[in-house]
Parts: structure tokens; C-alpha cells; sequence
């Protein structure tokens, strides 16, 4: 759980999602780190799976407005 919230961390700013989530994954990531507070963990990390699933969405719907303007 550590490792793969610590690799997407980056990317939270580079494709625009709110700051919110970015300490939200990095507490998930404190979390899993110190085996503290696990039971908050899931309900967090569905919030990030939602968040990042609409950040797909968004930037697919870029993607084919960019590849038809060519």
C-alpha cells in the first residue's frame, strides 16, 4: 500500500487534482507506513480511486479533442 500511494503522489499535481488529495494519499501512505489508523485507509482510498478515475475520464476526453483538431 506504501509503495504504490508513494509512486501515483507526483502525478496528483501534474495532472491537475486538488492538493486535498495529494495529503489525503499522503497520509494513506503515513498510514500504511506506521500501521496507525488503518481502519480510515479504505473509505480514503476509495475517495482517491473516485478522484483518479475522474481524472482519467477527464484527461482521455482531452486526449480525443487534441487528436481530432490534426
Amino acid at each position: 500500500m506504501y509503495a504504490a500511494v508513494h509512486k501515483m503522489i507526483p502525478s496528483f499535481s501534474i495532472v491537475g487534482i486538488h492538493e486535498d488529495f495529494e495529503t489525503m494519499a499522503k497520509k494513506v501512505q503515513e498510514y500504511a507506513s506506521t500501521q496507525l489508523q488503518l481502519d480510515g485507509i479504505p473509505e480514503m482510498v476509495v475517495q482517491l480511486e473516485n478522484i483518479c478515475a475522474q481524472a482519467c475520464i477527464e484527461l482521455e476526453e482531452e486526449f480525443n479533442i487534441l487528436k481530432n483538431r490534426n
